[in-house]
């Protein structure tokens, strides 16, 4: 009777994955040519590429061979790029398409240059979706696309969004992201803090991603950002200024143009102790920018041993 039962059991299984198959190809059926033969095309470059054979070949034999699978990259992606321009509004097919992505980084980028890519033409939605679309990209952080799909008012409404990552087990390397609009709605910051953020005093930067409007198109930038410490300008600039001493204290100038940098930062780093002291009598009462003022202290205390 049991081996009935898991025979049954191993049976229905088997219809289910025969079903599901049927029912992919059935889908794949009803694709456009061009489509399929994309993901033929594609799938089969990828195939062969990972056919590992580089160690067997002279240096310029495999010099040559990068450059060549390189080119077949771009001509890959500028295929992709142009199949979604096509079927930008068959939502079908670019279900499809959206489960691909580029080859190359930010293939639809219509330039891209350290720090920036711009896409030439665009809005702002345009660039962050075709961003999204290219997924390797420096805006593939899965949740990007998870939040702008439950929160479309991001991008329809230009609304502010703030979400606690640190919760969310998919997320544990970072504690939250800010979603920010100019004021004037003519750039957006994605700005997501990492686990390592606020761990001290000097720890206070971000990672950020900028979408920014311009004439003729979206420039795309990344970096870090400093986060305010306070609303309070000259807390700010105090704290700020005892860490870039920490930053700078020991550093051996590799040559004259460093030494002169690190006289320049060095500037003020002898006044931090007054410093502090007028700040501390200026702000007795106020809880939150003396706390700042007592981190800020005592983080120095840990890095030298005494209080600058």
């Amino acid at each position: 009777m049991i081996c009935k039962k898991v025979m049954y059991l191993f049976l229905a299984l088997f219809l289910i994955a025969c079903s599901s198959e049927n029912m992919q190809n059935d889908k794949n059926a009803n694709l456009p040519d061009d489509v399929e033969s994309f993901m033929e095309s594609r799938e089969a470059f990828l195939k062969a590429d990972k056919v590992n054979f580089v160690e067997t070949m002279s240096e310029k034999e495999t010099i040559e061979y990068n450059q060549k699978q390189h080119l077949k990259r771009k001509e890959i992606d500028k295929e992709f790029v142009a199949l979604r321009k096509k079927y930008k509004g068959d939502d079908f097919v670019m279900d499809v398409l959206s489960q691909y992505g580029c080859l190359l980084d930010d293939c639809s980028a219509t330039s891209k240059v350290d720090g920036f890519v711009f896409y030439k033409g665009a809005d702002i939605t345009e660039a962050i979706n075709n961003s999204l679309m290219d997924r390797n990209t420096f805006t593939s952080y899965p949740f990007f696309k998870e939040i702008l799909k439950h929160n479309p008012n991001i991008l329809t409404r230009k609304e502010n969004f703030s979400l606690d990552l640190s919760t969310n087990a998919k997320y544990r390397n970072y504690k939250k992201i800010d979603i920010v609009w100019s004021a004037d709605k003519t750039n957006i910051d994605f700005i997501l803090y990492d686990e390592y953020f606020n761990q001290n005093i000097c720890s206070y930067t971000a990672g950020f991603t900028r979408f920014q409007q311009e004439k003729d198109g979206v420039r795309a930038s990344y970096g870090y950002m400093q986060i305010p410490y306070t609303q309070i300008k000259e807390i700010n600039d105090f704290i700020n200024k005892s860490c870039e001493c920490i930053h700078i204290g020991g550093e051996e100038p590799y040559d004259e143009q460093r030494a002169n940098e690190l006289d320049k930062m060095a500037q003020g780093c002898e006044n931090l102790s007054k410093t502090r002291a007028i700040l501390w009598k200026k702000y007795q009462g106020d809880t939150e920018n003396l706390n700042l003022l007592q981190k800020e202290k005592e983080h120095q205390f840990e890095v030298y041993g005494y209080i600058e």
